[in-house]
């Protein structure tokens, strides 16, 4: 036994020896490329690979290799190769390359060294060439494997590179790319930090929410056009599209959903507002009354089911009062009282998130005007009365004062 342990030692030795052998050769090897092309690629893509499992091993068995990683400052090599490349295989394997190794090693040591520098960033906003769908499709996976990567400075966030390049492909045509995003996106938002928070609802970057809603917006006119036409020309491969358009338009809800349950409060004041201001109230409330708005029209049972959809799934209290509200008045009695400015954009529809206060700086006073109706919704919870949007309705009863409660 002693004799089989001792070999097995010996033989131990001979492989980390030459595996340092063979690391400070593929290291020495990339430094000297002075240009990647079809002559040198297939040796660069090879050392690339071996280069990122032997760290993987290092990092587990023996730290020496990583050391000799930071000493030759081989990740600052990556970027340099990438820069001289013109082979979209090398781009494909360095990002594969640089996956691998956040995705494996265990170290605190060594990943506080791959996040320490400016590399990662400057693998996330580099211009790769998305044409390229199997690149688009390694770079959306490194991006989900550095989902913790944050710059921020004297306790406030003042770049998040990782974050802002994963939302311009939010709406991306391939469905995949779009989950990849949402997800990455959900870990942001349920950090917790409150600087983070700031920074991803702070102008520009709050754009994106209210993009979200057009997105969705858009999906719900698709899916009414497939609907009428469904009803004009009935057939049974209509109903698989329409599935289909359905599942689109659930899961879109559910993430805002899930954004809103991360407790950002000015995200899910602008998400909540801007669904009302850009659907239900323009487009979802008239058509049930058959009415055509800006052109545009949805069926009134398409426009009861997206209704019924929004509400059952994005369960906020005062959505749910406000569209109970106006199923109770004429949509024309709602007038905004001011212009109140959330996140760099102007809405008329902005209202106080369940259990939170509104404010009273930007909120005119509840009143009842001389001949008009003001909505009121007795909150359960509570004896206080939530007043929705601060808005005065207006409404001649025979010139009486009422008010729903």
């Amino acid at each position: 036994m002693s004799i089989t342990l001792g070999s097995s030692l010996s033989s131990d030795r001979l492989n980390r020896n030459a595996m340092n052998i063979k690391i400070k050769y593929l290291t020495d090897q990339l430094m000297r490329v002075q240009l990647v092309n079809e002559v040198n690629k297939d040796f660069v893509i090879e050392a690339l690979r071996s280069i990122a499992e032997l760290l993987t091993y290092g990092d587990q068995h023996d730290s020496a290799f990583f050391e000799y990683f930071m000493e030759k400052q081989i990740m600052g090599e990556f970027v340099r190769i990438l820069k001289i490349s013109r082979t979209v295989t090398v781009s494909l394997q360095l990002l594969q390359t640089i996956s691998i190794m956040i995705q494996n090693l265990k170290s605190e040591h060594a990943i506080y060294y791959m996040f320490s520098n400016e590399h990662i960033n400057y693998l996330i906003t580099y211009s790769f060439d998305f044409r390229n769908e199997e690149l688009l499709s390694y770079y959306i996976s490194f991006l989900r494997y550095v989902v913790t990567t944050l710059v921020i400075a004297k306790d406030e966030v003042v770049a998040f590179p990782l974050y802002v390049e994963a939302i311009r492909f939010a709406f991306h045509e391939e469905s995949m790319v779009r989950t990849a995003v949402r997800a990455l996106t959900l870990n942001v938002y349920h950090v917790g930090d409150e600087c983070v928070n700031k920074y991803v609802s702070s102008a520009p970057h709050a754009d994106y929410f209210l993009n979200l809603v057009k997105f969705f917006r858009e999906q719900c006119m698709i899916l009414n056009a497939l609907v009428l036409d469904a009803s004009k020309n009935s057939g049974p491969e209509s109903t698989p599209t329409i599935f289909s358009a359905v599942d689109e338009i659930e899961d879109n809800l559910y993430y805002f959903s899930d954004v809103i349950s991360a407790g950002i409060p000015d995200v899910g004041r602008l998400i909540t507002g801007s669904i009302l201001k850009l659907l239900i109230f323009p487009l979802l409330l008239p058509s049930l009354r058959r009415e055509a708005v800006d052109g545009m029209k949805i069926g009134p049972v398409t426009s009861l089911y997206l209704l019924c959809c929004i509400l059952r799934i994005v369960k906020i209290k005062d959505l749910a009062n406000t569209v109970a509200a106006t199923l109770f008045c004429p949509l024309e009695a709602f007038i905004p009282c001011s212009e109140a400015k959330q996140n760099g954009h102007v809405s008329g529809y902005g209202f106080p998130h369940e259990n939170q206060k509104p404010d009273n700086d930007n909120h005119c006073p509840p009143k009842v005007l001389h001949g008009g109706l003001m909505v009121t919704i007795q909150n359960s919870s509570s004896s206080s009365e939530t007043h929705l949007e601060d808005d005065v309705l207006q409404h001649h009863f025979n010139g009486s004062q009422s008010a729903l409660r």
